[in-house]
């Protein structure tokens, strides 16, 4: 009886095991052909000449606003239409831009101001208050590579025109009585230049200006994070902080509430 039973169930567990449905193995995205172990991943696939491929650059922007795609140095060749549209034909770009500021307003303006404080907005400049897509788009919207004198050549023609939905913003503040602070990684060197661009398409008063040492290497990150620092410990209440990186956000001091405004053009740290 007892060989009977062990038989049964051994007839059993036989059946149930060739019955089940095998589970799908996992895949990545793009499998390596080699497995050797490399300190910089993005240098790995760039030897190695893969690219992961984005059929839905929508999908791909939205991976690039929420930080979860990082550290690419160019925009997927597949989808420079869609930037460019995103960014010029149709809007889209001011109305997510507007939709930003928009919030960062009601939030000043509810938020209740101490006299005993100097009140002030962080505001990042690049593809902030000035927009450089004129520049990129003869670089394919971020799909082609450019050489950094290229762009220094941009600036120093100070020409950049202005983020309209930004401006209402700085607008708003100013009439909310908090004090515009521009923190940017724009080198010292470029102040006067950049200034005089600023003034051009309607920025006239900054509480203070910083920018980065002409001679430094920090990260954007660092820089901003230990000029944020400096300004609370020297009596500054940072109400809020807008930035189109994450980088601009990061570390240290970032304010009472950030503010992150789209850019599918760049990646910075």
């Amino acid at each position: 009886m007892k060989i009977l039973l062990l038989s049964l169930l051994l007839f059993l567990a036989a059946t149930v095991s060739h019955s089940r449905p095998s589970e799908p193995v996992p895949r990545l995205i793009e499998l390596f052909t080699s497995t050797k172990i490399v300190e910089n991943e993005a240098e790995f696939l760039e030897k190695q000449r893969l690219s992961i491929s984005y059929p839905n650059c929508r999908s791909w922007h939205l991976g690039v606003e929420t930080s979860n795609i990082i550290n690419f140095k160019t925009v997927p060749a597949n989808c420079k239409d869609y930037v460019e549209d995103y960014l010029t034909t149709s809007q889209q770009y001011r109305y997510d831009s507007k939709t930003v500021c928009k919030e960062a307003y009601f939030y000043a303006k509810g938020f209740v101001l101490k006299n005993d404080t100097y009140n002030v907005w962080i505001f990042d400049l690049d593809e902030n208050l000035l927009s450089n897509v004129p520049f990129y788009a003869k670089y394919g919207y971020g799909t082609e590579k450019h050489e950094p004198e290229t762009f220094r050549k941009w600036l120093e023609a100070g020409e950049a025109p202005v983020l309209p939905e930004t401006l209402h913003l700085y607008q708003n503040i100013l009439e909310l009585g908090i004090s515009p602070v521009l923190l940017t990684q724009r080198f010292q060197d470029l102040e006067e230049v950049t200034l005089k661009n600023l003034k051009a398409v309607g920025f006239p008063y900054w509480r203070h200006v910083f920018f980065k040492p002409t001679s430094s290497s920090k990260e954007i990150a660092n820089f901003k994070s230990e000029e944020r620092k400096n300004l609370e410990t020297n009596g500054h209440t940072i109400i809020g902080n807008i930035g189109d990186q994450w980088a601009d956000l990061a570390k240290d001091s970032p304010g009472r509430r950030t503010f992150k405004l789209p850019n599918p053009l760049y990646y910075k740290v």
